[in-house]
């Protein structure tokens, strides 16, 4: 299965980055614009075996999207896509504490392209060039909201 990681470092402590992307709430606010990313559920706290369905538009469609919160704790978050357009798709979130002021925040995908026709449009090259753009907009987006506090 493909693999991507990206990391990033945030001028915040890691109690604030954790409790910011455990509510899915505000996750548009640091998914890139492109995306027009929606929550249609979700629960207002992330915690293990909760779901969130959401849209997103890529290459002129709206997709849905349903993920489960598999592993949830201080450190991690782990989501699993249970309905949507890849074959597979996981996403690892990993909260690293530098000190009391900094931190790490580490994103690695697994993920498999879909299948029929709709692979042919959404290769393995176009979800990792769109899984670069996207950590670009999400950590800047997060750096300007939790670094300005």
């Amino acid at each position: 299965m493909p693999e991507f990681q990206s990391s990033t470092v945030l001028k915040c402590p890691v109690t604030a980055l954790r409790e910011f992307l455990g509510q899915p709430a505000n996750l548009p606010s640091v998914s890139d614009p492109d995306l027009e990313l929606e929550i249609v559920k979700a629960p207002e706290t992330i915690a293990e075996g909760e779901q969130i369905e959401f849209r997103v538009t890529a290459y002129g469609f709206k997709q849905r999207a349903t993920h489960s919160y598999v592993r949830v704790s201080a450190t991690e978050i782990l989501e699993e896509q249970i309905d949507g357009p890849l074959r597979a798709w996981r996403h690892h979130h990993i909260y690293e504490s530098i000190d009391e002021t900094s931190c790490r925040l580490t994103d690695k995908f697994e993920f498999e392209p879909p299948g029929g026709m709709m692979g042919y449009v959404l290769t393995e090259q176009k979800i990792r060039d769109s899984l670069e753009e996207g950590m670009r907009a999400r950590y800047e987006a997060l750096a300007e909201i939790l670094e300005s506090d």
